[in-house]
C-alpha cells in the first residue's frame, strides 16, 4: 500500500512541476516581451534625441557660417569704398555695390537663426552703423567731394566699428561653435545610454532565463548564445560608429578648411592683391604728372633762362621715364583685369541657378545681335539656324553663346571672310548646339588646352587673358552640360554644347526653385 502511495506522490509530483514550470515559463516570455518593447522605446527616443541634436548642430553651423559671410560682406564693401575713393572710379566700387545688395537678405537669415542671442540687436546696429558711414562717403566722393570723403575715412569711427563688429562676429561664431559641441556631446551619451540599455537588457534575460524549466534549458542556451552575440554585434556597432565618428570628424574638419581656404583666397584677391595694385595705379599716376611738370619746368623756364640741360637728362624725362611709366600702366591693367576675372569666376560659382523654359532662337538671336556691328566691321556673316528649347538658366546661357561667337569673330583668318553658323537639335535626351566658324582653327595639341584657366592657343595677337573658355566649361558644368572642340587648322573650327534638355531635378537650382515655391 505504502508503495503504491508514494508512486502516486510521484506521479502527481512531476505534473505540479510541469505546471509551475509552465507558469514560470509564461512569466518569463512576458517579462522578456515587456524588456524588449522596453528596449524598443527606449531605443526609438534615445534615436529621436539624438536626431534633434543633430540637427540642432547642424543649425549651429549654420548659424556660424552665415556669420562668417557677414562678416566677409562687411569687409568686401570697405574694400570697395576704399577702391573708390582712392582710384575715383566707378568701375572699382562693385564690391561695395553687390555687398550692399547682398547684406540685408544675409542679416534677415542670420536673424531668424539667432533669435534668442541678445548681441544680435547690437551686431546689426553696428553693421548700420558702418554701412552709413561707408555711404556717406561713397555719396560725397560721387558728388565731387573727395576730400570731405577721406575726412570722413580718417576719422575712427569706422575702425571702432569694425573693430567692435569683429569682436562681436567671434563671439557668436563662438557660441555657436559651444553649442554645435553641446548637441554632438549629448548625441554621444544617448549612443552610450542606448548600448548601457541594451546590455542592462541582457543581464535580465539571463536572470530570467535560470527560473524557465529544464525543457526550456536548449532555448535558454540559444538565447545565451544570441545575448552573446548581441553584445559582440553591440560592442562592433560601438566601434564602428566610433570609425564613422571618426571619419566624419575628419571630413568635416577638411571642408571647413577648404572652405576657410576660399575664403582666404578671396580675401587676397579682394584686398591684399588689389590694394597694393591700387597703390601702384596710383603712384603712377602721381609719377605721370611729376615728369610732365618736370618737362614744362624745363621748357618754360630752364631752357628760355639759358640753362642747358643735359642730353641723357633731357632723354631720361622725356623718353625713358613716359615709356616706363607707361609699361607700368600696362602691366596693373593686364593685373587687374586678371583679378577683375578671378572674382568674376569666383561670384559665378556661388550664384544660384534659376531655371525657366528657354526659347532658345530668340537666346541665340539676342546674343547674335549684340555682336552685329563687330560682325560688319570685319566683314563676317552671322547665321542662325533651327536649335532646340531648354530649361536651363538664361543668364549663364547667354555668357557661353556670348563667349563662343565673339571668340569666332576675334579669331577669323586674315583675308577670308568670316562665315559663322549656329544650329543644333537632340541627341541621346541631350540639347545639342553647334556654333562654326572658318576661322583660323586649332591645332589638335591645343584643342583641350584651350579650356584651361589663362591658356591660349596660336599667334597671341589678339587682346584677352586665356579666361572665357575656361568659363564656359565651368558655367556648362554647372548645368550638367559639356563643351567640345573640333577643328582643323587653318580651316576653321566646331564647338559643341550639350545641355539636359531640363535641369536636373535634384540639382541645387531646381532646389531652390522649389524652396521658393513652398
Amino acid at each position: 500500500m505504502s508503495t503504491t502511495s508514494d508512486d502516486a506522490e510521484g506521479a502527481a509530483g512531476p505534473t505540479a512541476d510541469q505546471a509551475l514550470y509552465g507558469r514560470l515559463e509564461r512569466l518569463a516570455l512576458v517579462a522578456g516581451a515587456l524588456i524588449m518593447l522596453g528596449i524598443v522605446v527606449l531605443s526609438a527616443l534615445i534615436a529621436e534625441r539624438t536626431n534633434a541634436n543633430l540637427a540642432q548642430a547642424a543649425l549651429a553651423q549654420g548659424a556660424r557660417a552665415l556669420t562668417a559671410e557677414v562678416l566677409q560682406t562687411v569687409t568686401l564693401a570697405e574694400t570697395g569704398q576704399r577702391g573708390y575713393l582712392l582710384t575715383e572710379r566707378a568701375d572699382y566700387r562693385g564690391p561695395y555695390d553687390s555687398a550692399v545688395a547682398k547684406l540685408p537678405g544675409l542679416l534677415d537669415r542670420l536673424n531668424r537663426s539667432l533669435l534668442e542671442d541678445h548681441r544680435l540687436a547690437r551686431w546689426r546696429s553696428l553693421i548700420d552703423a558702418k554701412m552709413a558711414e561707408l555711404g556717406e562717403t561713397v555719396h560725397l566722393q560721387e558728388a565731387g567731394r573727395h576730400a570731405d570723403a577721406l575726412a570722413v575715412v580718417n576719422t575712427d569711427r569706422g575702425r571702432n566699428d569694425m573693430t567692435a563688429i569683429r569682436a562681436i562676429a567671434a563671439g557668436l561664431s563662438a557660441t555657436e561653435d559651444e553649442r554645435a559641441r553641446d548637441r554632438l556631446r549629448s548625441s554621444q551619451r544617448g549612443t552610450r545610454l542606448l548600448v548601457l540599455v541594451d546590455a542592462v537588457a541582457l543581464v535580465q534575460l539571463l536572470v530570467l532565463s535560470g527560473f524557465v524549466s529544464r525543457s526550456l534549458r536548449k532555448t535558454v542556451g540559444a538565447l545565451r548564445r544570441s545575448g552573446a552575440a548581441l553584445q559582440t554585434a553591440n560592442v562592433a556597432l560601438e566601434g564602428g560608429r566610433e570609425r564613422l565618428e571618426l571619419a566624419v570628424a575628419e571630413r568635416t574638419a577638411e571642408l571647413t578648411d577648404a572652405n576657410d581656404e576660399i575664403q582666404r583666397f578671396a580675401y587676397i584677391v579682394s584686398h591684399d592683391l588689389r590694394a597694393p595694385l591700387l597703390n601702384i595705379i596710383g603712384f603712377t599716376s602721381e609719377l605721370e604728372n611729376a615728369t610732365s611738370r618736370l618737362n614744362r619746368f624745363v621748357s618754360d623756364h630752364l631752357e628760355p633762362a639759358g640753362i642747358v640741360v643735359p642730353p641723357d637728362v633731357r632723354e631720361a624725362s622725356q623718353e625713358d621715364l613716359p615709356e616706363a611709366i607707361r609699361f607700368i600702366q600696362t602691366s596693373t591693367s593686364k593685373m587687374d583685369r586678371l583679378i577683375t576675372a578671378i572674382l568674376r569666376l569666383s561670384r559665378e560659382g556661388r550664384r544660384v541657378l534659376v531655371p525657366e523654359r528657354l526659347d532658345m532662337g530668340v537666346l541665340l538671336r539676342g546674343v547674335l545681335d549684340t555682336v552685329t556691328h563687330q560682325a560688319e566691321a570685319c566683314g563676317a556673316t552671322l547665321t542662325l539656324g533651327a536649335v532646340p528649347p531648354v530649361v536651363s538658366d538664361r543668364l549663364a546661357l547667354e555668357q557661353v553663346f556670348s563667349n563662343l561667337v565673339e571668340n569666332a569673330l576675334k579669331y577669323l583668318q586674315p583675308g577670308r571672310p568670316g562665315v559663322i553658323t549656329i544650329g543644333g537639335g537632340y541627341s541621346a535626351g541631350m540639347a545639342r548646339y553647334e556654333v562654326h566658324d572658318n576661322g583660323r582653327g586649332i591645332a589638335e595639341r591645343d584643342r583641350e588646352r584651350i579650356f584651361e584657366l589663362f591658356r591660349r592657343a596660336g599667334p597671341q595677337d589678339t587682346t584677352g587673358e586665356g579666361i572665357g573658355l575656361a568659363h564656359v566649361r565651368t558655367l556648362l558644368r554647372r548645368l550638367g552640360g559639356t563643351i567640345e572642340c573640333s577643328s582643323v587648322h587653318g580651316s576653321g573650327s566646331m564647338f559643341v554644347v550639350q545641355l539636359p534638355a531640363v535641369l536636373a531635378p535634384g540639382s541645387a537650382a531646381m532646389l531652390q526653385v522649389r524652396a521658393e515655391a513652398e
